[in-house]
């Protein structure tokens, strides 16, 4: 098992929103969040989803499988919301 792939937390941010935000004059291509955010410490707000395609891959559900990469079946899905914040001491 990869020890850094299974303490992973997915937060998809999905088209719609892409959309909405471009409204409200935000970047959120893949490019602009990777600009903006990559590198840094971020608070995420969006929906809690299940994602039932993962229980066979996650840490939570199938515990110290070799082929798990994400920390848990839940996600945030989507994402409506990203800021910085300080890092945490």
């Amino acid at each position: 098992m990869n020890e850094v792939k299974s303490k992973r937390f997915i937060a998809e941010v999905t088209p719609p929103m892409r959309s909405i935000m471009k409204l409200r004059g935000e970047n959120w291509t893949t490019r602009g969040l990777r600009d903006q955010f990559l590198g840094r410490w971020v608070e995420v707000e969006g929906w809690l989803f299940l994602d039932e395609e993962h229980l066979n891959t996650s840490e939570n559900t199938r515990p110290l499988r070799e082929n798990n990469w994400r920390a848990t079946a839940w996600e945030i899905h989507p994402v409506t919301s990203i800021k910085v914040i300080n890092r945490p001491r």
